[in-house]
C-alpha cells in the first residue's frame, strides 16, 4: 500500500514497545513509514522532528517539558498517545486506540497546513 501522507510521521515514545508497536500497525494498516525515537534521547527526537513530520505522535507524561514540539515541528499534527494506553482494560482500549490513531494520521493528511498550524489531539480510550 502507498504511504498515504505527503510528509513523514515521526514517533516520540517512553516505552519502545509502545513505540515500535505503532509504527508496525501504521505500516502494516495505511503503508505509512514511520520515524521512531526515544524520548530519553534528545538528540535522536531532534533528528527525527527535523525531518519536517506532518504528524508527531507522541507518548509522554509531559512532552513539552522536555522538547517544545510547537517549535521543534511548526507544521505537524501533535497526536498525544498517553491517554490511550493508560485507561481500560488491556485489550480493548488498545485495539481501539491504534484504530484512533490510523485515522488521525489518515485526517492530517487532508488539513492544508499554513504556517504554524497547530492541532494537538489527545486520543482517549473509548468508554463502555
Amino acid at each position: 500500500m502507498a504511504n498515504e501522507t505527503q510528509y513523514p510521521v515521526v514517533i516520540l515514545y517512553e516505552h519502545a514497545l509502545l513505540g515500535e508497536g505503532i509504527a508496525k500497525y501504521l505500516r502494516a494498516q495505511i503503508g505509512v513509514e514511520a520515524t521512531v525515537a526515544s524520548m530519553r534521547h534528545p538528540e535522536a527526537v531532534r533528528s527525527a522532528l527535523a525531518l519536517g513530520p506532518s504528524v508527531v505522535i507522541f507518548e509522554s507524561s509531559d512532552p513539552f517539558e522536555q522538547f517544545d514540539l510547537t517549535t521543534l515541528a511548526p507544521h505537524a499534527v501533535l497526536i498525544d498517545v498517553s491517554m490511550v494506553i493508560t485507561r481500560g482494560s488491556v485489550v480493548a482500549p488498545c485495539a481501539a486506540g491504534l484504530e484512533q490513531i490510523v485515522q488521525a494520521v489518515r485526517d492530517s493528511s487532508t488539513v492544508a497546513r499554513p504556517a504554524k498550524a497547530r492541532r494537538v489531539r489527545t486520543l482517549a480510550a473509548p468508554t463502555g
